[in-house]
């Protein structure tokens, strides 16, 4: 899958990946999202807007709960860590939110 990753500085990058959790490790590797709690949905260091929310799969309770206590939180956002393709994805552009 083609994703297009914009950061906070506003610069994109294209990352050609086959699931959400290597883009996970490639963002946290590249230090453009801090993952301080390894993926386990608990810290929100890896908050994103999807904008293609129904190609994902739906936001699980533990996710909600984390992500309304964020300042920055839209009706787009996810947990990276915690993304599942609810369909083949060939594309998604994803926005890297604000640090809370």
């Amino acid at each position: 899958m083609r994703v297009e990753v914009k950061d906070r500085q506003q610069q994109s990058a294209e990352y050609l990946v086959e699931d959400f959790q290597e883009l996970f490790d490639e963002l946290s590797s590249q230090m453009k999202i801090d993952a301080l709690c390894g993926g386990c949905c608990s810290c929100a260091t890896c908050h994103v807007y999807v904008d293609k929310p129904d190609a994902v799969a739906p936001v699980q309770d533990a996710e909600q709960e984390v992500l309304e206590g964020l300042i920055h939180y839209r009706e787009n956002s996810r947990l990276l860590c915690q993304l599942e393709a609810a369909q083949d994805i060939n594309e998604l552009n994803i926005e890297i939110a604000p640090a809370e």
